[in-house]
Parts: structure tokens; C-alpha cells; sequence
């Protein structure tokens, strides 16, 4: 285990992605001697290495492990609580890809699928049943190569959009400064620049930055006639009890402005682990959620689109812009995930140690073990006051912390 933990530090030290996010930061050296002595020592116990990490992070932390039948099976706090809101940066596109599954499935068969609420059958399917075959051309009316982009490849990144007229993680200004309660023309209008400033090709390529989500939501407003806040209202907050004046999308969330978000799919959600951890439920038991009081929800996912979600995406794309290609390290993606495993060139090889998960630039970091039927959320918001060693902001402390104690949640579970 221990070799593993020096090869992933080596990359977490050198990856360009993690260089180009760094921020001038006051590194505070109580937390970065812990953090070091937690990376060339070891930790023995779930607790103790929850302990380091939680005294490196700005605001503290929270670490949860549920079982397969959605108990929780181990919980630690230090500060931030499990019940706190706060944002979780690109833990937020795995929100949006099961909105988006939860739409196709209501609009299939709403009478089969949980807490549909107006998304009924036939209501979002403006042109047609909405799919995740569903195109740009058929829904916002582009032409051209452009024109046959699939919610699908929007969803996995594999669109052609590029971030900025180029390579890397960034996105369209437009999606950060909409203004609140935008309207449909200013939205188009931020879509539509998306689409003119790319020069990719649909499925060739997958490429990691926001503009791709962007304009899956656009597709889901416009093909159900509702606004993104509705739809995401009405399918996640309503029937998950989430709280509503919290669980919001903001177009920046580094900065107090309000502005909307309905285009910031990629990463503007706030919530806090305890409620996430109901809409994930229903990724490890095949479509069942869980609601406020703890019940299950049953079909609240098809068995389909659980599938989809977590499914190789990459469909021939290659790989582009990615923060782990740099190493050699091609880590798959599914829809608004990763696909995390040690050898991803033999599928039945990789499915062996497979973990799906959604990391957040400031820590955040949900996953789901398949495999071993668990799954865990590490809770922080990391955003560089205090990210413990200068050449590590917060999603590598967090991987780091994540593949320390991967190991000893397999021996308590005995998996």
C-alpha cells in the first residue's frame, strides 16, 4: 500500500492540472508538518488518519462510509458537520448527470419511476423522446457538425466543446456571470458562444472543463419547457429532502454575488454530505434513494440509467484534456464521474478494482465501490487559506487521504 501512496504523491506533486488551480495561499507549517508526517509515516487506523487530514483543512472536515443497504457504518467530524451546506465544486456534476437520468427515466415511464413530479411522460420530450441520443440540432436548433453533439457526449465531456477556444479545464465567462433569474435569450446567447468558440469534433475527443454540462442543461430547460431550478426542484430536491433554500446552484461560488446558476452544472451546487449521500444511495443499490427520514426510495433510477452513469463514456474519444492523462494514468469517465481504477487499458481488469467517484477542486470527494458494495464521502471546502503544502491544493490532499484509507475500510468491511 505504501508504494502506491509515494506513485500517487509523485503525481499529485506534478500534475500540470493541479499547478495551473494553485493560489497564492498562507501555508500555516503545524498542518503541512502533519500532512508530511501523514504521507512519509502511516496511519493505522480510519480515525487517526481522519485526524491528520481534518487539522490541514480550512474549515475542517467530515468522512462517511455506508454499506450496501445505505447504513452508515462509520462517521467522523472534526468542525464541519455532516448536515452543513457547502459548496462541493465538481462534486456537483455527478448531481447533474442523475437530473439528467432522472428526466429521460420520468419521461419514459413516470408512473414506474419515483417522486416525478410535472416531469411526467411526454414532458420533456419537445421533438422527440428525450435520450440520451438526443442532439443540439434537435433541441436548440444548431447546424452543422455541431449539430449532432448527444446529450450523451455532453454528459461525458466527449462533445468537441473546448474550454475558451482551447485545451484545459476552464469554461465560457458567461456561465459564472449570468445574472440571476436569467432569462431563455440570455442563456441561448451564453450556449450559443459555447458552440462558436469550439473547434472539436463530436466524440473524437474528451476534454475536461464546464461548457459541456452547460449546454446539457440548456438541452433539458428547453426540451421539458422548464427552467433548470424547476427541473431539479421537482426530480432531486423534492423527493431526496434536500433543503431548498440551500441546495442551490450558484455561477460562482468562490465569491458572496449572486448570480445564476443554471448553467454552472459542472460545479456551482451546494449541499451537505448526509443529504448527497441519499442521491448516491441509489448509484450503489441499482436505483433506490433514500428520503429525510431514512426510507428507501424505490426506483428512484432505472437499473438503465444507474448503468449508463457509470459505464465507460469514452465510446473511441481520446483523451484530450485530462489533470491525470499527464502521468499516463487514463482514468476512464462515465456520465458526471470518473472512472477510477489501477489498470483501465483491459476492461475486465479494471472492473476488478474499479471505485466511481466525483472529486471537487476544494476537497470534496464522493465515491462508490461496486465492488465491494460501499460507498464513502469525504466532506471539506478547501479553497486556500490553509491547504497544509503549497504544491498540493485540496482534491490531492484529498485523493491522497482517500487512497490512505481505502484499505483499512476494506479490512473493517472484510472486502
Amino acid at each position: 500500500m505504501k508504494s502506491n501512496q509515494f506513485k500517487l504523491l509523485i503525481l499529485l506533486l506534478s500534475s500540470s492540472f493541479f499547478l495551473d488551480c494553485l493560489k497564492s495561499v498562507e501555508t500555516d507549517k503545524d498542518a503541512q508538518s502533519i500532512l508530511m508526517a501523514g504521507i512519509v509515516g502511516s496511519c493505522f487506523s480510519i480515525d487517526i488518519c481522519f485526524d491528520q487530514y481534518a487539522k490541514t483543512t480550512d474549515e475542517g472536515a467530515s468522512f462517511q462510509v455506508y454499506d450496501q443497504s445505505g447504513n452508515r457504518i462509520y462517521a467522523r467530524q472534526s468542525v464541519l458537520d455532516y448536515s452543513t451546506y457547502r459548496p462541493i465544486a465538481s462534486g456537483s456534476k455527478w448531481v447533474t448527470a442523475i437530473t439528467a437520468m432522472r428526466a429521460i427515466d420520468c419521461n419514459a415511464n413516470s408512473g414506474t419511476y419515483a417522486s416525478c413530479g410535472t416531469v411526467t411522460t411526454g414532458t420533456c420530450a419537445t421533438g422527440g423522446t428525450l435520450s440520451l441520443s438526443r442532439t443540439t440540432g434537435e433541441i436548440l436548433g444548431w447546424t452543422g457538425t455541431k449539430g449532432s453533439i448527444t446529450l450523451r457526449q455532453l454528459l461525458s465531456f466527449t462533445s468537441g466543446l473546448n474550454a475558451g477556444g482551447g485545451n484545459g479545464s476552464g469554461q465560457a465567462t458567461c456561465i459564472s456571470t449570468l445574472p440571476v433569474g436569467a432569462s431563455g435569450t440570455q442563456k441561448d446567447t451564453c450556449v450559443n458562444d459555447i458552440r462558436d468558440q469550439s473547434t472539436g469534433t463530436p466524440g473524437a475527443l474528451f476534454q475536461y472543463n464546464s461548457n459541456h454540462m452547460a449546454v446539457a442543461q440548456r438541452m433539458l430547460e428547453v426540451s421539458c419547457g422548464k427552467t433548470w431550478n424547476t427541473i431539479f426542484t421537482q426530480l432531486i430536491v423534492t423527493p431526496l429532502g434536500w433543503d431548498s433554500s440551500q441546495a442551490v446552484w450558484k455561477g460562482n461560488y468562490r465569491t458572496s454575488e449572486d448570480t445564476d446558476g443554471s448553467l454552472s452544472g459542472a460545479f456551482g451546487l451546494s449541499i451537505s454530505p448526509e443529504h448527497y449521500a441519499r442521491m448516491l444511495n441509489a448509484l450503489l443499490t441499482n436505483g433506490t434513494a433514500k428520503n429525510a427520514s431514512g426510507a428507501n426510495i424505490a426506483n428512484f433510477l432505472s437499473t438503465t440509467s444507474v448503468t449508463e452513469i457509470l459505464a465507460d463514456q469514452y465510446q473511441g474519444a481520446k483523451i484530450g484534456y485530462s489533470q491525470f492523462s499527464a502521468f499516463g494514468y487514463k482514468w476512464q469517465y462515465g456520465l458526471g464521474n470518473w472512472r477510477f481504477c489501477t489498470n483501465t487499458e483491459v476492461p475486465t481488469e479494471c472492473d476488478k478494482d474499479l471505485i466511481s467517484h466525483s472529486i471537487g477542486i476544494n476537497g470534496f470527494y464522493p465515491w462508490v465501490d461496486k465492488n465491494r458494495s460501499y460507498m464513502a464521502i469525504l466532506a471539506v471546502n478547501n479553497i486556500g487559506r490553509k491547504n497544509g503544502l503549497s504544491l498540493l491544493p485540496a482534491s490531492s490532499t484529498s485523493l491522497f487521504f482517500a487512497e490512505t484509507v481505502r484499505p483499512l475500510i476494506h479490512t473493517q468491511i472484510g472486502k
